[in-house]
């Protein structure tokens, strides 16, 4: 019968080996950032976000980042807020029809207080809460659902969030799962009175938050291709197994792009289709992003297949420098293989070898190896199998 102390040992001394293990494996460039999505939606729960936990206990003043921005034809504002209630009861500057909201960071009692004072659907707070939703765009009544997710570098790392928009008659509002994003240069162009967001309707604002999140894939995969560049040249001069670990990271971290950026070129068809509750003269921005998500499509596809060829380049590079250094090995052997043999036959304790008499037997036998040992390096040379 097992020893159950034994048993338990073995199983901490597993545990501390894959633990090792995993913290050796580090990202070229950076490191992917884990997904802190929170899902608080539990098997067989009632649908909605009234149930979820902590719905009822705000957060403490400044937790979530809470920031505003009224615009209009003829007017602009920007503040920001540390409890939702000063929010709700913020009211819009004169001359500013349009209005908005960017909630940094996910709580179910701000995303519940702003659903119960603009109204939207229960189920539409639900998904921006649960954070592992596929990109989409989800219709209702009077507002509308899109869900992205969108992928920026911060601290050489690659992070990615999902970002839920709630699109009303002249309202958006934005949630975010954390502080940081790509969007600075919109609130800038917003702020320009004679920018195209004070004259179309609050559908323009989504097609600029849209389009902001889809280019910024461009220049991370620029990086990427110059990693792969440089792990190329690694491989070719010096292929340590670092570099196969940095290719696997690679492969790994566009397979995670490939899955946020396939589902938007689908999002952007259902924004420019006939049915979509987006205006006729935005839908002709929006096939813009269409063709940007295409265009990412193909470079991710292409970056990885520069991956998987670079992974077979490098086995092919560690298997060649092996190959190399048996070749060395066996000439080494083979050189001194009838060297070994005369010695061996001299080194016997036979009482009679007419040869070890002979007052030249010791030159001669130092001939005859440097002989042996030329003629063989002159025939490996003229084989071509050294001095190439």
């Amino acid at each position: 019968m097992a020893d159950p102390e034994k048993e338990s040992f073995l199983v901490r001394q597993l545990s501390g080996t894959l633990s090792s293990i995993g913290k050796l494996v580090t990202s070229p460039f950076g490191s992917v950032a884990r997904e802190s999505g929170s899902s608080t939606h539990s098997v067989s729960a009632s649908p909605g976000i009234e149930n979820a936990a902590g719905v009822d206990r705000a957060p403490k003043p400044g937790a979530v980042g809470l920031h505003c921005i009224d615009y209009g034809n003829i007017g602009f504002a920007q503040q920001s807020f540390a409890e939702v209630e000063e929010l709700i009861a913020h009211p819009r500057p004169e001359g500013c029809n349009r209005r908005w909201i960017n909630v940094e960071g996910l709580h179910p009692y701000i995303i519940n207080e702003l659903r119960k004072t603009y109204g939207f659907h229960t189920l539409a707070a639900e998904d921006a809460l649960n954070t592992h939703q596929r990109p989409k765009l989800e219709p209702y009544e009077d507002h509308s659902l899109i869900v992205v997710r969108m992928s920026r570098i911060e601290d050489d790392a690659l992070v990615s969030e999902q970002v839920s928009i709630i699109v009303m008659a002249d309202l958006v509002i934005t949630f975010q799962e954390r502080k940081g994003d790509v969007w600075d240069p919109i609130r800038k162009r917003i702020e320009k009175p004679e920018a195209r967001f004070r004259k179309f309707s609050i559908w323009y604002l989504v097609y600029a938050l849209i389009d902001a999140v889809v280019d910024n894939v461009f220049p991370i995969l620029e990086r990427y291709g110059d990693a792969l560049n440089t792990l190329e040249e690694q491989a070719m001069t010096d292929p340590k197994p670092h570099v196969q670990q940095s290719i696997y990271l690679i492969k790994r971290e566009l397979y995670g792009l490939r899955r946020a950026t396939w589902p938007m070129r689908e999002l952007a068809s259902k924004l420019v289709d006939d049915d979509s509750p987006v205006e006729k003269k935005v839908k002709t921005y929006l096939r813009d992003v269409q063709d940007h998500a295409t265009q990412i499509i193909d470079l991710v596809e292409s970056c990885r297949e520069m991956a998987n060829g670079l992974q077979d380049f490098y086995m092919s590079t560690v298997s060649n420098r092996m190959n190399e250094v048996m070749k060395a090995l066996t000439i080494m052997a083979s050189l001194f293989l009838p060297i070994t043999f005369l010695a061996g036959v001299y080194g016997m304790n036979f009482q009679f070898i007419p040869e070890l008499g002979w007052r030249y037997s010791y030159p001669v036998f130092l001939g005859a190896c440097a002989t042996c040992t030329l003629g063989l390096l002159w025939y490996f040379k003229r084989k071509g199998w050294i001095g190439k």
